[in-house]
């Protein structure tokens, strides 16, 4: 028996995402000001190089967050965003037929290579990105709804042309 969430909870889904999005910004904003900051004295440094000895001292920044606050921010995003394509993916399509049941099954092991492939590439190239098994199962639901949405369109796209 499948059974399927109503449609409306795409939406619900989708807004849960976002909402994942605004809390990890959130919770990296000490990150991102550090980031910038040092990337904007670096290339000043470089810079004032070709015309002389001037070095700008980075500034000290006062953390907005504790880190715990901030891991507490990265954890509620990871949740947000786990259950919104949870809910995204488990509800109905407008016209749910077999044709649909075949691109979920087809999406569902494309983004199953296609992560692992993402993930050993990254493993072997960089040790330094963590991936958790939470970041892995992550990973995995953005690029199936990715990898559905376009199978969906060109499969629609090429019924159209027959």
């Amino acid at each position: 028996m499948k059974t399927y969430l109503p449609h409306y909870f795409k939406r619900i889904g989708i807004l849960l995402v976002l909402a994942a999005m605004i809390l990890s910004i959130t919770g990296g904003i000490d990150d991102i000001r550090k980031g910038f900051v040092e990337g904007w004295t670096n290339g000043s440094n470089q810079s004032q190089g070709l015309y002389g000895e001037s070095v700008i001292e980075a500034p000290s920044i006062e953390p907005y967050l504790s880190k715990e606050e901030s891991e507490m921010y990265v954890n509620i995003s990871l949740f947000f965003s786990i259950t919104g394509f949870i809910l995204y993916l488990f509800s109905k399509e407008k016209i749910n037929d077999e044709f649909m049941q075949h691109l979920r099954l087809k999406s569902m092991l494309q983004a199953f290579i296609v992560s692992w492939i993402i993930y050993g590439t990254a493993k072997v190239f960089s040790s330094i990105i963590p991936m958790d098994g939470i970041y892995i199962l992550q990973m995995q639901l953005i690029v199936y709804v990715i990898l559905f949405r376009r199978n969906k369109n060109n499969e629609l796209d090429l019924e159209t042309e027959v």
